[in-house]
């Protein structure tokens, strides 16, 4: 008993003030996205995305990636704009969001190693990449018929900054060199069903549901990439030879 308490107690001397006010502002930001207008989510979801930023700051310190600060800035913008004036910021929504993501698959460079890719043409990752290919390519056929051309060259910014930082976290998953590389993966597939949710919310269906689960794999998708580049030490070429080949 005396132990358990022990544990329980280890616990909650982890949980920080910042992890106090993500869960806090996490909770908040998804019973606004319920009960109000999306409009409001501008007084919460700054919080939580400012609260992913110190708690990088605060586990990385002096190792901090500046890339990552500034994709946060970037989406923190993307976001604020989205909420208050989506349809008439809507190219400043998407220069910002394709900053954010350019700049997570720059983070993520030096967990790039040269050298051949185990299982790249397994048929698991081949489908994968067919399906994803395929929605992206309906997503951006649907809206040709809705958007101006201006907005549809944004969108396909958007699409190729999403190709890019899709295949980027890909490689790293399928050279299986970092045990953790799962919450890299789980980041993308939040990543691309939360940009996927919003096109269709914005552009061809609306729905409260929607906006729940976008906002939902949009904070999710954050704090795991946060905690991926923020615990994962950078295996050596020579050390993945010996261990993962």
């Amino acid at each position: 008993m005396a132990k358990k308490r022990e544990v329980s107690t280890r616990y909650f001397k982890k949980i920080t003030i910042i992890d106090s006010i993500f869960y806090m502002s996490f909770f908040a930001t998804i019973v606004v996205s319920i009960c109000l207008e999306r409009a409001q989510l501008v007084y919460v979801l700054p919080v939580v995305i400012f609260s992913i930023f110190f708690k990088y700051i605060s586990l990385t310190k002096k190792r901090a990636n500046p890339l990552f600060l500034i994709a946060l800035l970037a989406i923190l913008v993307s976001d604020v704009l989205s909420m208050y004036c989506f349809e008439a910021c809507f190219v400043w929504v998407s220069i910002f969001a394709s900053a954010y993501l350019i700049c997570c698959a720059l983070s993520l460079k030096k967990y790039l190693h040269k050298g051949k890719l185990k299982s790249v043409l397994s048929f698991s990752v081949i489908v994968s990449a067919i399906l994803i290919s395929y929605v992206i390519y309906a997503i951006v056929d649907l809206l040709m018929d809705f958007l101006p051309g201006i907005q549809l060259f944004f969108v396909l910014l958007s699409s190729v900054s999403l190709v890019i930082y899709t295949i980027t976290v890909a490689i790293i998953y399928i050279r299986d060199a970092y045990h953790n590389s799962t919450l890299l993966l789980a980041s993308s597939i939040f990543t691309f069903f939360q940009i996927t949710l919003i096109a269709i919310n914005e552009f061809l269906f609306y729905d409260k549901t929607f906006t729940v689960l976008a906002v939902s794999c949009h904070i999710m998708a954050l704090y795991l990439f946060m905690n991926f580049i923020a615990k994962t030490e950078v295996v050596k070429p020579e050390d993945i030879k010996e261990k993962f080949i």
